[in-house]
């Protein structure tokens, strides 16, 4: 059991690393050369075996409130680099049973992540764990509920360009909330204001989310300069 475990964490801390380092490069790659494509392709594999990993050692060790929240948000991460990928797939609008049943399960967690959150909230008061759990349950839902409310419906001219980068972005920014908040205590010193703690659950999510914001900013100005010029009559245009 100790060498299951064992090899366990260590593949899901290499995938978890490989996934912050590899997940940078589709960001900044030519969007749809071989190199973004490829490299969005191995994150998405990589999260697939984090969210893995993290389920399994959550059952197979003993029980721990951090480990059980941030198998949590291995989900959360896991669904939304999923979907994120799927969109590309989807320009169609086409929903197969394979994501109707990635979308109802994820569903089913974030209503488990917020029954919990109520849980401690009632047994112990407010505190740390029951508003975390209670909040990423919520906004997990959110995407799912989303997502549920989506299929069978005709989807937007470029829906599934925005639906790819702000979910593979939402993925990483998680990801990288997970690795900071689990590794922080590591680095800052043991006196160090209480804070920096709660700095590294939020900043994160903040400064990716203005970011994300941002880019879809930019690509929507993009698209409907080009749909202007490509509606306005040539003899107009010479």
């Amino acid at each position: 059991m100790k060498t299951l475990i064992f090899t366990l964490l260590i593949t899901h801390i290499l995938t978890g690393f490989t996934a912050l380092l590899v997940g940078l490069v589709p960001m900044f790659a030519k969007k749809g050369s071989r190199l973004h494509n490829l490299t969005g392709l191995v994150y998405v594999y990589c999260m697939i075996t984090v969210a893995i990993t993290a389920l399994l050692l959550c059952v197979l060790q003993p029980f721990k409130m951090m480990r059980l929240f941030l198998t949590g948000i291995a989900v959360f991460s896991f669904y939304l680099s999923m979907s994120g990928w799927r969109a590309t797939k989807q320009k169609d609008g086409r929903v197969t049973i394979l994501d109707k049943a990635l979308i109802y399960v994820t569903a089913l967690v974030s209503v488990a992540m917020v029954g919990f959150g109520i849980y401690l909230l009632v047994l112990n008061g407010p505190s740390f764990f029951p508003i975390l759990f209670s909040f990423f349950g919520v906004l997990t839902f959110t995407f799912a509920g989303r997502d549920i409310k989506a299929i069978n419906q005709p989807m937007e001219k470029m829906h599934w360009f925005f639906q790819h980068f702000t979910r593979m972005g939402g993925s990483y920014i998680a990801t990288f909330t997970a690795a900071l908040v689990t590794n922080i205590s590591r680095v800052l010193p043991a006196n160090s204001p209480e804070w920096t703690a709660i700095a590294s659950w939020i900043a994160p999510g903040i400064i990716g989310g203005m970011l994300i914001g941002r880019t879809v900013t930019y690509y929507k100005k993009k698209f409907a300069e080009k749909e202007a010029k490509q509606a306005t009559p040539q003899s107009l245009v010479a």
